[in-house]
């Protein structure tokens, strides 16, 4: 068995007296990244590591090759003579630097200023590279989108430590851009911002996870508070649940009709249990897309983890359902449908309940 990937998890805890946009209400949402990489061979920690003496790590970089004692940044020197240091500025005060300027920084940070002082940047370096000796495979940093720009900073500054940016990463979460149906004009337009309990009020927390997700964390999330969370087509969540639905219902009929033996109050075990789908073959190309794409799953969340990409999983999902729904238009029921059937229905349910945290009704019809 491959031995689990270490990962620490970095998330700004927000308490719920202090959520004042939508934007801070997504950021939370990713909660839900801890399944997702638990779920893929990773064991997380979240728990907030003391950090180091700031000192002590700063004198182990004071030899360091990408970190330098001056009076002024290297970017402002190469303006001015060369012997600048040791004539005009040779009796400043020196601050000591880190080279992030070859990383894509603007310019190379200050460690520790003249006074003594030492960076935020110094006491958050000295925390993650105590991580990385503890044993950590990888860091992923979330937070919302007022940090943009620090984010450079510290990424650079790992980097110059030797940390490549698959083992560092620091996401920021985009916010929230809310649109609705305008009834005089008959468009949709976008909406200023609502507070977080309007919204959840208005679309439900399942479409709120669902939408957020949807797209990439570090893209804007474009909802639609007309339609999302409200049972019509034009909302994918929906059509992911009904599908689920739909295939909950199918499998029941199969049930009353002798075809399979079910038991839905046990996460819906047939007897016998049923084959694997790759001991099967299918005479319909729809059945035959949708058993791959099933058996696909255990790669897309694979790829999700890696890419702290939750998206990819809504996209999944959506690709099972369309192909559901295709093999379901010329559907018979027989043993060997009923395992397509049950594995789809299981795999939608994993999906959304256990990984993205959405609820996947499972409706039941009454004799």
């Amino acid at each position: 068995m491959t031995k689990p990937h270490q990962t620490y998890l970095d998330t700004l805890p927000i308490l719920p007296g202090q959520l004042t946009s939508s934007a801070d209400l997504r950021c939370t949402l990713t909660d839900t990244l801890k399944t997702l990489l638990q779920q893929t061979n990773h064991t997380v920690t979240t728990t907030r590591q003391q950090t180091p003496n700031p000192e002590t790590f700063l004198n182990t970089l004071k030899t360091h090759p990408k970190t330098y004692k001056a009076s002024m940044s290297r970017q402002l020197a190469t303006d001015l003579p060369p012997d600048i240091e040791q004539t005009a500025l040779k009796d400043e005060p020196k601050d000591w630097f880190i080279k992030t300027a070859d990383f894509g920084d603007e310019y190379d940070r200050v460690l520790q200023h003249r006074d003594g002082e030492f960076t935020q940047l110094l006491e958050d370096l000295a925390r993650y590279h105590q991580l990385f000796q503890e044993g950590y495979d990888k860091i992923i940093i979330i937070r919302p989108p007022t940090y943009t720009g620090y984010n450079i900073q510290l990424t650079a500054a790992m980097q110059c430590l030797g940390y490549t940016k698959e083992q560092f990463q620091f996401i920021i979460i985009q916010p929230i851009k809310l649109y609705a149906f305008h009834q005089p004009t008959q468009k949709i337009h976008p909406i200023p911002d609502l507070i977080p309990e309007e919204l959840v009020k208005a679309i439900g927390m399942d479409a709120l996870r669902w939408h957020s997700f949807h797209v990439p964390l570090t893209g804007i999330a474009p909802i639609n508070i007309t339609t999302a969370g409200q049972p019509t087509p034009t909302d994918s969540l929906y059509r992911v649940q009904s599908t689920h639905a739909r295939c909950c219902i199918l499998l029941y009929q199969a049930h009353q009709q002798g075809i399979i033996q079910l038991n839905p109050a046990n996460n819906w075990q047939m007897t016998p249990k049923p084959l694997s789908l790759s001991e099967l073959t299918w005479e319909d190309a729809n059945a035959t897309t949708l058993a791959n794409q099933i058996q696909a799953t255990a790669k897309v969340l694979e790829q999700s983890a890696s890419e702290i990409a939750p998206h990819l999983v809504c996209q999944h999902l959506e690709a099972i359902c369309d192909s559901c729904d295709r093999w379901l238009k010329s559907l018979s029921l027989n043993p060997q449908n009923c395992t397509l059937l049950w594995a789809t229905k299981q795999t939608i349910f994993d999906l959304l309940e256990n990984i993205l945290g959405i609820k996947a009704p499972e409706p039941v019809p009454t004799k």
